[in-house]
């Protein structure tokens, strides 16, 4: 036999006892050239860039009497058998010069616990025990945890691949795991010796350590390098596709989900391992899980494979796509991203999604089938192998757009309605499952919800009770399960602006409302009357009809109680002059009659009443008067004090006090219905033309009345509006006036306001003082209180003073303005 002869014959054997033959001819390996190149001469995919062919085989295996040489190609000679790369002639050169040893095809004993691998994270050495010899194994597949021993040091793995590789295999020799191969225990956790393209043949030996070691802990270390997580990823996707071991698809696709969600940042292997968990349509039955926010991450320039492969069996059966294939179907699209409320709030999404499209599709939406067929090829991510997927019998729905138009906008319609929802969860995620919260969420959703729905009915009792809807703030507040700091005196304005929404979602509304018109800072105890709206009854505070309407109610209930109290007649004679009242839709009528409610149960200042109407229209004087007379005279007795608030009420509006005294006089009179005759044709008396004179006629006396008005007007204007005597001017003893441009506490007040608000710091006046002290600064005593109380709306959300008989700061601010004022 020849010496190439001989080595074939001692390959046989070995093969045949690995194969538990133990004859050579168990295994024919043949002894022509054809099988010879097959077997040892197929070019790796690539070497190591570090790699340098030796100058001579002398200077690289130390050898002077070696038989390896150089051949014109660059290639290895051994005996008449060329080698790519020195490792491979010197490993065919030593195997021939001493008889080949049947493999040790029992499983090694695990170590000790002491000698396992090092943690990803270590690089303690003195965990690992390296035996002498690292013995060849039969390269298989390992598809359960199994104890295993690669350059001498023992782990424990599972879905790997394992052996010493017979030939070189391009498709399976990046994660094959070859116990020949050196292990470095010191170990490279951080993967800085990883390449771009791993593979566990081109892994250093200290990065081949800390890769055992990884799946010797269960793959379950976080962070771990990317090259670790490809060289297994590898022989993933090769068992699926290369060795198409369909038996194996449901625990290689388990543990892709296992791993994807571990490692979400790392966007590399995420993209990779999307496309082959894409692949599970063709492996796994129809998939009846809801859409989740994943599909969301499209990593690739098409649709997914698996989002075409469950719409095309849709269009190939002629079912119509339901909500969850719909929402598939817009979700994988490579232009669509979902936005943080999406991400945040996908379960609420999910559901607003499946209603509103019950509502445009009840049956399905159906899409036309399109002639091409679903094309697509698998690239293997290590690059050395492609797998044609193409199904001929499905519809590809990647070149449908018709539909997808009205599905983005609903998808953003639903996004958005989910805003203001997903805010408060994001500051609050505890905030989630609770009433106040879930009142945010979309009428769609809300109506579903049992929570809401017992809350509501809550809301009912309220109204029709003996309160008549009326509660206190913090009460109502804890009702819809807010959170209120039972220390504080006033409510927060986020929680007041809360309690407006949150009746809004429950179809109620309340007074005071500071969206709908002026309302006072919201104390704990302050009465809110509470009234069902739907949509929570908004109206436009600022309609001229709507405006007379309110404040004729709000002087009539002031009349009311201006006897120290408001019995149910006043009232009921209240909400009947507003159902009379013409140009008021129902909504406005009911949100007015709350008000004046909660108006009953807190009575404001009369003097602040009082000073909104100057800006009453002229013709709507009478109808506020005549309201008033009507409370005051509902139940049958009138107090003085309800006829000293008449009559100042009348002065206020510029009208006679005779008419007061003659309302007062007819509705004391008035103690039963009256009888009205019959109506009966007017007999019409046409009215002669007055005769045009050529002249016109001038009263003296009235023009010399209006010139003398004219000029102390402007003489009093010229006393406001003079210019400041320049400085040097004034007498040295006078005390140096505030301009409006000088600096002062007060940030955004001029001088003469923050002159006169220092004043006021200083203690309460009393009506006249405070007319004075403003008089004295040459200021309006009205508009200088509107000016500061506007600037306090603008800096502190409340006015600053409280004007009535005494002018003093509002309790509520005066902590946090006493500073400002030391400053000033």
């Amino acid at each position: 036999m020849s010496e190439s002869g001989g080595w074939i014959a001692r390959m046989a054997r070995r093969f045949g006892d690995i194969l538990g033959g133990g004859s050579a001819s168990s295994v024919d390996l043949g002894t022509s050239s054809e099988a010879r190149e097959s077997f040892w001469a197929e070019e790796p995919e690539r070497h190591r860039s570090s790699e340098a062919a030796p100058a001579s085989p002398a200077d690289s295996n130390g050898t002077s009497g070696s038989s390896i040489r150089r051949d014109d190609n660059g290639r290895y000679v051994v005996a008449g058998w060329t080698f790519s790369t020195l490792e491979q002639a010197l490993e065919f050169e030593a195997d021939r010069a001493s008889p080949i040893q049947a493999p040790i095809l029992h499983t090694p004993p695990a170590p000790p616990p002491t000698s396992t691998v090092a943690p990803l994270v270590s690089t303690t050495t003195s965990q690992i025990v390296r035996p002498v010899t690292a013995d060849r194994a039969v390269p298989r597949w390992i598809g359960s945890p199994e104890a295993l021993s690669a350059g001498g040091v023992g782990f424990e793995a599972d879905m790997v691949y394992f052996g010493t590789p017979l030939r070189h295999e391009p498709r399976h020799d990046h994660s094959r795991i070859d116990p020949t191969l050196k292990v470095d225990t010191r170990g490279d956790p951080a993967g800085t010796t990883l390449g771009y393209w791993p593979s566990y043949r081109e892994l250093d030996p200290p990065a081949r350590a800390t890769y055992l070691g990884w799946l010797t802990g269960g793959r379950r270390a976080v962070p771990v390098p990317s090259g670790y997580l490809f060289v297994f990823f590898y022989g993933l996707e090769q068992r699926l596709l290369v060795d198409d071991a369909r038996a194996d698809a449901p625990a290689i696709f388990s543990e892709l989900r296992r791993l994807t969600a571990l490692h979400h940042q790392d966007y590399s292997f995420q993209g990779y391992a999307s496309r082959l968990l894409a692949l599970a349509a063709l492996y796994e039955d129809e998939d009846d899980a809801r859409p989740t926010a994943e599909g969301a991450r499209n990593w690739d320039v098409e649709l997914p494979l698996d989002v075409r492969i469950r719409l095309g069996r849709r269009l190939r059966d002629g079912v119509p796509f339901n909500a969850d294939d719909a929402l598939r179907w817009v979700l994988a699209l490579p232009d669509v991203h979902l936005r943080t409320p999406g991400q945040r709030c996908f379960a609420e999404l999910r559901d607003l999604w499946n209603a509103r499209f019950a509502v445009r599709h009840p049956d399905g939406l159906t899409v036309r089938r399109p002639k091409k067929t679903l094309r697509h090829e698998y690239r293997a991510a290590s690059g050395k192998f492609s797998v044609d997927l193409s199904v001929d019998e499905l519809p590809d729905v990647s070149g449908i757009s018709a539909p997808l138009g009205p599905l983005r906008a609903m998808l953003d319609l639903c996004i958005d309605d989910l805003s203001v929802y997903s805010r408060l969860v994001g500051r609050d995620p505890d905030a989630r499952g609770r009433l106040h919260a879930e009142l945010l969420l979309p009428a769609e959703l809300r109506d579903r919800n049992p929570a809401l729905a017992s809350c509501r009915e809550r809301l009912e009792k309220l109204v029709g009770g003996e309160t008549r809807g009326v509660i206190a703030a913090v009460e109502l507040a804890r009702l819809l399960d807010l959170d209120v700091d039972e220390t504080v005196d006033k409510l927060p304005t986020a929680v007041v602006r809360q309690i407006g929404m949150a009746l809004d979602a429950l179809q109620h509304g309340c007074e005071p409302d500071r969206r709908y018109g002026p309302a006072p800072t919201t104390r704990a105890d302050t009465p809110i009357a509470v009234f069902p709206a739907p949509g929570g009854g908004a109206v436009e505070h600022e309609r001229q009809a709507y405006a007379d309407a309110r404040t004729a109610m709000e002087i009539a209930v002031l009349a009311a109680a201006s006897d120290g109290e408001v019995v149910a007649a006043e009232l009921e004679a209240v909400e009947r002059r507003l159902r009379s009242t013409p140009d008021l839709a129902e909504h406005e009528i009911a949100r007015l009659v709350a008000s004046g409610r909660a108006l009953a149960a807190d009575p404001p200042k009369v003097r602040a009443a009082m000073k909104r109407l100057a800006d009453a229209p002229t013709a709507a004087r009478a109808s506020i008067a005549s309201a008033a007379v009507e409370a005051v005279l509902a139940d049958g007795m009138v107090q003085p004090g309800e006829v000293k608030f008449l009559e100042t009420l009348h002065a206020t509006l510029n009208l006679p006090a005779s008419a007061l005294y003659a309302a007062l006089h007819r509705g004391a009179e008035d103690v039963g219905p009256v009888l009205v005759e019959p109506g009966r044709p007017e007999e019409l008396i046409s009215i002669p033309s007055e005769p045009v004179s050529s002249s016109v006629a001038i009263d003296a006396a009235r023009l010399a009345r209006i010139r003398g008005e004219t000029s102390r007007v402007s003489a009093l204007l010229a006393t406001i509006f003079v210019d400041e005597e320049p400085e040097a001017s004034a007498p040295a003893a006078a005390a140096p006036r505030p301009t409006p441009g000088a600096t002062n506490g007060f940030d955004g007040l001029d001088g003469r306001h923050s002159e006169l608000l220092t004043r006021i710091l200083s203690g309460p006046l009393d009506r006249d003082a405070f007319d004075g002290a403003a008089a004295a600064l040459r200021l309006m005593p009205e508009g200088a209180i509107e000016t500061i109380n506007e600037w306090g709306f603008d800096r502190f959300g409340e006015p600053v003073l409280d004007d009535d008989d005494i002018v003093m700061v509002s309790p509520e601010i005066l902590d946090q303005i006493m500073p400002m004022g030391a400053a000033a």
